[in-house]
């Protein structure tokens, strides 16, 4: 997002009105106009991309795995400490110092109450994008603690990601206990739907490729656009490529890891029960 610059024809009257410093000033309506018009455009921006992100993240939360919702953060935090920037900018501050300055003088005593309004909505933004800024900055740094652990999910086994779970539950707790914006009920359910997506994920692809890692090549579905799936599931169901022993077994590490996920999650929630002044 980028915030055009003020009309270049008035910088020299701006400055103008600015040095005055809440002395008698002179300034053309024409130039209030351009900038009311110009101080309406940032603002719509700016409400916008405060908007837009939390549109995105609801519509794609059920597709995404915990490394998105870093990245999303990560990504929050880039487009807001750029938005804070242009708002400390010479360019932003002209435009509302001239408008402070002009709903301040004598000669404004029967304008429009719009500058009043305009200047009052500014503020309130400033104070949103602060505020957001904050929650992004905070949710990347506690966020960042997950990774080495979210990892086994990605590029683990159903048993190496069972082995990686108390970590994991103990780290979400943490975070829960102790993050500033980060422990409310909707951003903690968002993250375990995450987790869980990719646990599912991870298990398809293990039950699908786990007899080509032993040397065995299966039929490969040329035309599959299913996320990280690649083989054909009918291999599965060949008892000459897959005997049915080992596809139980395998079966049954993924039907372990479903229980123990289960089970990890209700023993952090007993223990947080147990912490004085916790959820």
């Amino acid at each position: 997002m980028s915030l055009d610059k003020y009309p270049e024809k008035w910088e020299k009257q701006a400055k103008d009105v600015r040095a005055a410093n809440g002395h008698k000033i002179q300034y053309k309506i024409e130039m209030i106009t351009d900038f009311m018009k110009i101080f309406s455009e940032w603002s719509e921006k700016i409400e916008n991309e405060l908007n837009n992100t939390s549109d995105v993240e609801k519509k794609q939360q059920d597709l995404q795995g915990p490394a998105d919702e870093l990245e999303n953060w990560k990504d929050r935090m880039r487009k807001l400490t750029a938005v804070n920037e242009q708002l400390r900018s010479q360019n932003c501050q002209m435009v509302y110092e001239v408008l402070f300055a002009v709903s301040n003088s004598d000669a404004n005593k029967h304008a429009d109450s719009g500058i009043y309004l305009a200047l009052s909505t500014w503020r309130s933004l400033i104070l949103r994008v602060t505020e957001s800024l904050n929650e992004a900055k905070d949710n990347v740094k506690y966020l960042q603690t997950l990774e080495r652990f979210i990892e086994p999910l990605y590029t683990g086994t159903p048993i190496t990601i069972k082995e990686s779970l108390p970590v994991l539950l103990n780290s979400i707790k943490m975070i829960h206990t102790v993050a500033r914006y980060y422990n409310t009920e909707e951003k903690m359910t968002g993250l375990f739907v995450k987790i869980t997506n990719q646990m599912i994920i991870n298990c398809k692809n293990y039950i699908l490729t786990f007899k080509k890692k032993q040397g065995v090549q299966p039929v490969v579905k040329a035309s599959s656009k299913k996320k990280q799936i690649v083989d054909d599931d009918n291999i599965l169901w060949d008892p000459e490529q897959v005997p049915h022993e080992e596809l139980i077994e395998v079966l049954k590490q993924c039907l372990q890891l479903h229980e123990t996920y289960i089970a990890q999650y209700e023993f952090t929630k007993k223990r947080l029960e147990h912490m004085p002044k916790t959820k």
